[in-house]
């Protein structure tokens, strides 16, 4: 975002990282959470393990559990109001997306020449999504705006545990899938409802069939380069799910 001066509370600007200078101030609301997200393009909640991506922990100098006693309700309300975009990305960890970036890192992945990358039952044959996430992907084809307990009860995966909860994530960080609405705020109602990505956030998906994979993906890197980060394949692999086969 122009205009954003260096907190004094960030730290040191000459950190190795380079994206603590990027911290409007304290992040104590919403909109200051948004500002940050919007400076950097994208972060996640807690650090990455191995790189030192922005984060909203270490913005907040609180731990990968603690920032969710500040956060846990913008998460939710910022992406609804599509204000941000909000799922399980890098690296299957919670992640913020500006919704300047969202449809680069949509056609970064599954643009033109990358198709494969977001179709479900061509990567459901080849092996590459679980049973789990297809028959996930399916029911919600077909069925729009499904909460958790009942998306899990219709597709059999009722008792499937930890095997559901790796099929949901699979799904968004394909962005094939992402949460819509809650059905309800407080304790024994709070479970999400599920669309598919597409559905909720057309425009951002219309654009993304506009861009050059290879240009969206020069926008992505000049951002981890920003950070002070140099990107190699294997990185952008390991944390966007990006084919090593060189877009058009």
């Amino acid at each position: 975002m122009p205009g954003l001066e260096p907190s004094r509370a960030s730290g040191s600007t000459e950190h190795s990282g380079g994206w603590q200078r990027l911290i409007p101030g304290a992040i104590a609301d919403p909109d200051t959470a948004l500002a940050f997200v919007d400076a950097c393009g994208f972060c996640t909640t807690g650090p990455v393990p191995g790189i030192d991506l922005p984060n909203l922990a270490d913005a907040l100098h609180t731990s990968a559990f603690g920032v969710w006693y500040s956060a846990w309700s913008w998460k939710d309300d910022l992406h609804f109001e599509k204000r941000l975009y909000y799922a399980r990305l890098v690296r299957a960890q919670p992640t913020f997306i500006s919704c300047d970036y969202l449809p680069d890192f949509i056609a970064a992945l599954g643009g033109r020449g990358q198709e494969v990358e977001r179709d479900p039952e061509r990567l459901y044959r080849a092996g590459r999504l679980s049973r789990e996430a297809f028959a996930l992907y399916q029911y919600l084809l077909e069925h729009p705006e499904q909460p958790s307990r009942e998306l899990r009860v219709r597709t059999g995966l009722r008792h499937a545990g930890a095997a559901a909860e790796r099929a949901l994530q699979e799904l968004q960080r394909r962005f094939l899938i992402c949460k819509v609405d809650l059905t309800g705020r407080t304790r024994g109602t709070y479970s999400y409802v599920w669309d598919l990505a597409e559905r909720f956030w057309p425009e951002a998906f219309e654009t993304a069939r506009r861009a050059a994979p290879s240009v969206a993906r020069g926008r992505i890197r000049e951002r981890l380069e920003l950070f002070g980060i140099r990107p190699t394949p294997a990185l952008e692999s390991r944390l966007f799910l990006w084919s090593t086969v060189t877009p058009l």
